[in-house]
């Protein structure tokens, strides 16, 4: 018999009430289980949000760039707005049929 069993049998022997709490905290991983949990925690999701956050950053500066890129682009364009735009606006031989006629 190991001195784990003929301690929990004394502990219930002499405190009844006891012996559930003592069972009940001997089941609890110990402090190495603990560390080697928080560690492998930290290995995985640590890097994993730091990458999610990396690329919100990105993705947020890519928007941002391209947005006053092409607020750019409209001002711009809107700088020469008759000159450069052909009167036709690439358009010919367009002819309207109106179907709401009498």
């Amino acid at each position: 018999m190991s001195w784990h069993v003929r301690f929990e049998e004394e502990v219930r022997r002499r405190h009844p009430g006891a012996g559930v709490w003592y069972t009940r905290v001997s089941r609890q991983p110990g402090w190495v289980t603990k560390t080697a949990l928080v560690m492998a925690l930290l290995v995985v999701v640590v890097p994993i949000v730091l990458l999610t956050l990396a690329a919100v950053a990105i993705g947020l500066i890519c928007l941002l760039v391209l947005g006053l890129v092409a607020s750019a682009g409209r001002f711009i364009s809107g700088l020469f707005d008759g000159s450069l735009k052909r009167q036709d606006d690439g358009r010919r031989n367009v002819q309207v049929v109106d179907r709401h006629g009498p």
